[in-house]
């Protein structure tokens, strides 16, 4: 018989073995959840909600409109943020035409901006700390013929402001979802007051 630190070793019971793995399981399992989750949170997040523009509107957007939320975490310093949305494609097709970015609530006011070479129309600011700000994005084309189950992605590059009103170096992102179903804006959509910029 071999000895450890002073003890007697014998080999484990069945019982032993069964109850270990009985909590062996669960604990795999947990870590292995554990990336998805980290995975999906990132500072623009999808609602899940989407609707289609209507198709004669007056317009130049009659594709999609889409919900994002904004969630900029309180940092050691007041970092205002300032994204441009550089892209959005739904199932690998980039819309080609015109897209639009409008904040629904709130409208941050930042200590910084526009930053050198942003979009106007693109860009958006939020304030230090401040989570769920409501963006939409209205899309002008509607190149799939059907977003119902197809995947949309949209790439922004990230400003930070260090109350000093000039922008540091971005950083480039992005955040993708699938998207159940789109109904009608002059229907059942979910997305409240999902009218397109003129």
């Amino acid at each position: 018989m071999s000895h450890n630190h002073g003890a007697d070793s014998a080999p484990p019971s069945r019982r032993s073995v069964v109850k270990g793995a009985a909590w062996a399981v669960p604990a795999v399992v947990v870590a292995g959840a554990a990336p998805t989750v980290a995975a999906s949170a990132g500072f623009l997040t999808f609602s899940g909600n989407a609707c289609k523009l209507p198709g004669n509107s007056q317009s130049v957007f009659k594709g999609y409109v889409f919900e994002l939320f904004a969630n900029n975490a309180a940092g050691p310093l007041p970092r205002d943020a300032i994204t441009e949305i550089t892209g959005i494609s739904v199932s690998g097709f980039p819309d080609l035409g015109a897209f639009a970015v409008v904040v629904k609530g709130p409208n941050d006011s930042c200590s910084c901006g526009p930053c050198p070479g942003t979009v106007l129309a693109h860009t958006f600011c939020t304030a230090d700390g401040h989570l769920n700000q409501r963006i939409l994005i209205f899309t002008s084309a509607d190149v799939t013929g059907n977003s119902a189950n197809a995947t949309v992605t949209v790439t922004y590059r990230q400003f930070d402001c260090n109350n000093t009103s000039t922008c540091g170096a971005p950083t480039n992102g992005s955040a993708s979802t699938v998207i159940s179903s789109t109904p009608p804006v002059q229907g059942p959509c979910t997305i409240v007051d999902p009218t397109p910029p003129t």
